[in-house]
């Protein structure tokens, strides 16, 4: 079995490829940086680069995995090839892939929350597995057609979520996918699905005692170990803090928290304060414009898929901070508000379904008074109006208009060639799609189980590993961990939000773990003043203008010029902010530059 690490410590630093079929020797063998850890003639050939694993079972069969499990034996992985789960009873972090090399069968497993990518390509009987997408799709089987859909996806999500990828032979497994593959064929299905029985039952205090209690335990059992340099993610917000906070009770824990010299972006008094009630040892730093620009290139280069959100910079900032202090080891406290119930939206949204379980001519009414105020021009009267056009859809749609720039601007923003090839509601299907899984929950909590298949799993936790991974640190997210998940999933609704209150249970359980003023404090999130640079930084200005209609840009026939011209001119006038849908398609045109148009 390969090592862990260098040390035999835990890591995710680490990629694999396994391809099957004719030229599969030559495609694996001129992977750079990547070894074989196959036989030369067999039919089946796989590479590892870094820290990557893999194993032989007694029968022959194979397996290969870039993984950190809490519990589980990685070994174990050949059961998949004959029906078995043993990923049922891992905790942690897995992309892995087994093959019996005789039986022409393979199988590739994600894990929960596909924390780590794994991609399939399947040819004429020809398959390629793999960690990273570039390795993927650089197989000679692979045409490299663009998806359009995928970056339709793109434009309104910011990222391309699973199972597309930026090119059509490309397949990205989804969160807890099962692949197999057997005599040239594939197929896959779901083996784990956030579920929310609500049959959880005790006084507010039972209830907050023991969620205290399995989130101290899972955290500590995430603890990497002492001989590993490891610290925390320390943003000043309630699940990093509380994380850092139940560590410290063992002993002084580095922490790693950055901020801007832009005070709306800025967290790093929250930082400070929380580092103090931790007993923390922490290290802060004020990013500077400069700073921050330069980084701009550099996520490019650790995205292996185009990722559109402006919050990788300052992920990626933190992660410099960290590996400049030697950390390889980083927990993380994502997954938290779509866990406990703490995101904005929830407390929204359920104001939205109370209007929306309301008799229709009551409705009727209210979007007839929308559409009235709607016409005043008067900011706070848009917003009336937005209310009730929002709140007069069911839910997916309604909680699709958070990310349907590119739907709602479809006319003006695409050109008629991709109109033709991707229809407006591809994204919002895509959505309904994702919705429709789970045979359990309300209102709040299919919608919660959604953000943790697309906000979570397709974005958040792809954003921090990769960011993380480029400076040579692997993370991980003790909140996501499957036992206290299905704990927490099995609270009825009114512990996650209660009334208008985020994170009713979870305030209750962390009283004496943080201050105050953290749990009080107003969700800011890990934001970049990239839309005060977008008004005031003429360099920043010229780049961008520069790279979005230079002619090679313009030729992709993604979308046109003038919209994207009065994009730029609203945001700098100061009449609306387009900041992040200026960035996204910026850091879709350095992408495709890279990895497309430079091979």
């Amino acid at each position: 079995m390969g090592p862990m690490s260098s040390g035999g410590l835990p890591s995710v630093l680490g990629e694999f490829v396994l391809a099957w079929g004719d030229g599969a020797r030559e495609f694996v063998g001129g992977l750079e940086g990547y070894t074989r850890v196959s036989e030369p003639g067999e039919p089946a050939q796989a590479a590892v680069r870094g820290e990557a694993r893999h194993g032989r079972a007694p029968d022959g069969s194979r397996w290969v995995a870039v993984a950190d499990l809490v519990s589980g034996d990685l070994a174990g992985a050949v059961a998949a090839l004959d029906g078995g789960a043993p990923q049922r009873q891992w905790r942690g972090r897995f992309a892995v892939a087994a093959w019996h090399p005789d039986a022409r069968r393979a199988v590739a497993l994600s894990d929960h929350f596909s924390t780590l990518s794994l991609y399939t390509m399947e040819h004429e009987g020809t398959l390629v597995v793999g960690t990273d997408f570039r390795a993927v799709s650089a197989a000679p089987w692979c045409k490299r057609a663009l998806d359009l859909e995928a970056i339709y996806h793109y434009f309104n999500f910011a990222h391309i979520p699973a199972p597309k990828s930026l090119f059509r032979d490309v397949r990205r497994l989804p969160p807890s996918t099962r692949f197999f593959w057997r005599d040239g064929r594939g197929s896959d299905e779901r083996w784990w699905l956030p579920e929310y029985p609500d049959d959880l039952r005790g006084s507010d205090e039972t209830l907050a005692r023991e969620m205290q209690e399995r989130m101290i335990a899972s955290v500590n059992e995430y603890r990497p170990p002492d001989a590993q340099p490891w610290g925390c993610f320390l943003s000043g917000g309630t699940d990093s803090s509380s994380i850092t906070s139940i560590l410290s009770r063992r002993g002084t824990v580095k922490s790693f928290s950055i901020g801007f010299a832009e005070e709306k972006y800025d967290e790093l008094g929250y930082a400070r304060l929380a580092a103090q009630a931790c007993g923390a040892e922490p290290t802060f730093h004020s990013v500077s414009q400069q700073e921050a620009q330069a980084l701009v290139g550099r996520v490019v280069e650790a995205y292996d898929q185009p990722f559109g959100g402006t919050s990788s910079v300052p992920t990626l900032a933190c992660a410099d901070l960290a590996a400049g202090k030697g950390m390889k080891m980083l927990l993380a406290g994502d997954g938290g508000d779509e866990i406990f119930g703490g995101n904005e939206r929830y407390a929204k949204d359920r104001i939205m379904e109370t209007w929306y379980a309301l008799p229709q001519p009551l409705k009727a009414v209210g979007r007839a008074v929308g559409g009235v105020a709607g016409r005043s021009g008067n900011f706070f009267l848009n917003r009336v109006e937005n209310f009730f056009e929002r709140a007069s859809l069911p839910n997916p749609d309604r909680f699709y208009t958070d990310d349907s720039f590119a739907s709602d601007h479809y006319d003006d923003m695409l050109t008629p060639e991709f109109r033709r090839a991707v229809g407006r509601d591809a994204s919002l299907e895509w959505m309904r799609g994702v919705y429709r899984q789970g045979s359990t929950g309300g209102p709040l909590h299919r919608v919660m189980r959604l953000d943790l298949q697309n906000a979570i799993a397709q974005h958040d936790l792809r954003k921090v590993d990769s960011a993380t991974r480029a400076r040579g640190v692997s993370v991980r997210f003790p909140y996501l961990d499957p036992r206290l998940v299905d704990w927490v999933n099995r609270l009825p609704a009114q512990y996650k939000v209660r009334g208008l209150t985020k994170r009713y249970l979870f305030k209750q359980a962390t009283r004496g773990i943080l201050p105050d003023e953290i749990l009080k404090k107003k969700k800011q999130g890990f934001g970049l003043p990239i839309s005060v640079w977008m008004r005031s930084d003429p360099p920043f200005q010229k780049m961008m203008r520069e790279t979005l209609f230079d002619a090679r840009t313009v030729a992709r026939g993604f979308w046109r010029r003038e919209f994207i011209e009065k994009l730029i001119a609203d945001h700098e006038s100061g009449s609306w902010d387009h900041s992040d849908y200026l960035f996204r398609l910026l850091m879709l045109e350095l992408w495709l530059r890279r990895y497309v148009d430079a091979s």
